[in-house]
């Protein structure tokens, strides 16, 4: 191996750097290889390594050696598992996605994950996604998919925030951000809905993305308008308060959808019983 890496690198230093060992070792088991054969396999110059003619005749048979060795091992190596990749955006990502991955790993049904994180919808249903989260009204064709949970949306905001609020409706103003969508509802669209909110008419403060202003509610610096599935934690350990009841039902939910692999059919269908089901 130290041989056929120096014959190819052009060097011991290239060598060493490639077999993770030292220059010295690399040196040192040419040269233990060379007084066994009796007769020198390199002619070392200042700046140059050269194979002499024993070298050259050594190189091919040591090559097609250390290939069928590897072949072999190669057959006779348990399959690695092949990775699931599965996406979602931003927002299911951080709140509901990998919490649960951590879980799914210390599990006995674990397998190697990859996880994507993208905003924009259509990449969500990439061909290069084995498993997607999508906000959706309905499985799209070409997948399978099961409802993960219906979209209920309230205007939260922590504890503090709530008692500012009540004690004065105008003290904080709607966490708003760009949406990725058209489908996705806002602040102005959560108020086409409800005639008489007393949200209306509120400043608004333009947050780095959904994420961000939930971020930001929790800080008590204002409302957001919540996704109470995604959020179920937050709101149920009473890091956000609903600000106005009842949540506003959407008829949009988010859907887990995957693809048959049949390569990697037992791990889809693993993870995707687990996020179903927890």
């Amino acid at each position: 191996m130290f041989f056929e890496a120096a014959f190819r690198a052009g060097s011991f230093s290239a060598a060493a750097s490639e077999l993770y060992v030292s220059q010295a070792a690399v040196s040192k088991r040419i040269k233990q290889l060379e007084d066994w054969l009796g007769t020198e396999l390199f002619a070392r110059g200042a700046r140059s390594l050269s194979p002499t003619q024993a070298g050259a005749a050594l190189a091919d048979p040591v090559t097609m050696a250390l290939d069928y060795l590897q072949g072999a091992m190669d057959q006779v190596r348990s399959p690695r598992s092949t990775t699931v990749r599965i996406a979602a955006n931003s927002a299911v990502s951080v709140f509901w996605l990998f919490k649960r991955l951590k879980s799914f790993a210390l599990g006995p049904a674990s397998c190697p994950i990859e996880t994507v994180v993208n905003d924009n919808p259509r990449q969500l249903l990439s061909e290069a996604n084995d498993i997607g989260i999508i906000y959706a009204s309905e499985v799209p064709q070409g997948w399978s998919g099961q409802l993960l949970m219906e979209e209920e949306l309230a205007p939260v905001s922590s504890p503090e925030g709530a008692k500012r609020f009540f004690d004065d409706p105008t003290s904080l103003p709607l966490l708003d951000y760009h949406r990725h969508a058209p489908d996705w509802i806002n602040w102005e669209v959560w108020e086409q809905r409800q005639e008489h909110s007393p949200l209306k008419g509120l400043a608004s403060t333009m947050c780095q993305s959904y994420s961000h202003s939930i971020g930001q509610a929790l800080d008590g610096v204002g409302i957001a308008l919540a996704s109470c599935s995604l959020l179920a934690d937050e709101l149920a350990s009473g890091e956000l308060c609903v600000l106005v009841a009842p949540p506003m039902k959407t008829g949009k939910g988010y859907f887990l959808v995957w693809q048959h692999r049949d390569e990697i059919r037992t791990q889809i269908d693993g993870l995707a019983a687990f996020l179903v089901e927890s």
